[in-house]
């Protein structure tokens, strides 16, 4: 059972900026494997780590249950897309440069939202806002213009891979808020890491050269461990924790500024450099994005649970 308590700006600030460091600095390591790897057996490697990081809290709180609920039932959902999107979003460095995939990446709000409509009665209110409907139509035209512009960063099956992350990263969040509530966070994605990732895992050797593991340098090997830990085993963990601490709105416009520190990365790290063309898709795209969460704001769809209460750390 989860019960709330006050949350210290500290503890928020921690909550929010851990996943905006990691998640900044995770395209541009995964696009430096893509120079030795295939995208099978980083995906595997990665999440190998991620599950063992996470599998002993789990089994140490196996008896923790919520009355009338069951959490491995519960989190069947959210780990099948998880997995869909974690297979999808392994493939993007291979199709695009380091800075293009969290542009494209903020594209997720639109599908959350769209997903929210069909899932969760609260969000449906959105429908009637002139600025929702116009944030959405910038967001889509910010992706085309990015595109359009970017065929030396991109192309169209790497943007498509971008896009079905985006979808699948959406639909996940709105699942997350459904059916996972009331659990800790770090139990729920305890639990949907040992659902995704055997199944990761397996891809790597059924389809990777996970050979060539034995072959990568201490320092490669470092930053797959580190990687891991930091997108997968605990990006996700401290973003959810947010979620609960602050509300969805302040962690979701947080995650605005990933492109913008990713680009300055890619650029010292890995010579990268966008176009014009690129950087006003992108900012299209990241202002609209601002407004899809700004008319979520005006409209009050956010729940006072979400705002109001922290998941505190199981004992």
């Amino acid at each position: 059972m989860e019960s709330s308590r006050p949350v210290s700006p500290g503890s928020a600030l921690i909550s929010l900026g851990v996943p905006v460091v990691f998640w900044s600095i995770l395209p541009v390591m995964l696009k430096y494997f893509t120079r030795t790897l295939d995208p099978w057996t980083v995906n595997g490697a990665r999440y190998m780590f991620a599950l063992l990081f996470w599998l002993p809290h789990v089994i140490r709180h196996r008896g923790d249950t919520i009355e009338g609920r069951n959490i491995w039932k519960d989190a069947w959902r959210p780990a099948t897309v998880h997995l869909l999107g974690q297979i999808i979003f392994a493939m993007t460095p291979y199709f695009n440069d380091a800075t293009v995939i969290n542009f494209v990446s903020r594209s997720g709000f639109v599908f959350a939202t769209v997903f929210g409509f069909a899932l969760l009665r609260e969000e449906r209110v959105l429908a009637r806002s002139r600025l929702f409907w116009s944030g959405f139509t910038g967001t889509i035209a910010g992706l085309v213009l990015m595109y359009m512009a970017g065929t030396a960063t991109t192309s169209l099956t790497g943007m498509l891979l971008l896009v079905g992350a985006a979808a699948c990263w959406g639909l996940y969040s709105v699942l997350i808020r459904k059916f996972m509530h009331g659990y800790s966070v770090r139990q729920s994605y305890g639990v949907i890491s040992l659902y995704a990732g055997p199944c990761v895992i397996a891809l790597m050797f059924l389809f990777g050269d996970w050979r060539a593991l034995a072959e990568t340098t201490w320092t490669q090997g470092s930053l797959i461990a580190l990687s891991g830990i930091m997108g997968l085993a605990l990006g996700h963990v401290f973003f959810f924790r947010a979620i609960h601490c602050i509300g969805p709105i302040i962690s979701e416009s947080s995650l605005l500024l990933l492109p913008f520190f990713t680009a300055l990365l890619a650029f010292f790290t890995l010579g990268e450099k966008m176009n014009r063309g690129e950087w006003i898709g992108g900012i299209i795209l990241v202002t609209s994005c601002a407004a899809l969460l700004f008319s979520r704001l005006l409209s009050g769809t956010t729940r006072k649970e979400d705002e109001d209460q922290c998941l505190p750390s199981p004992r």
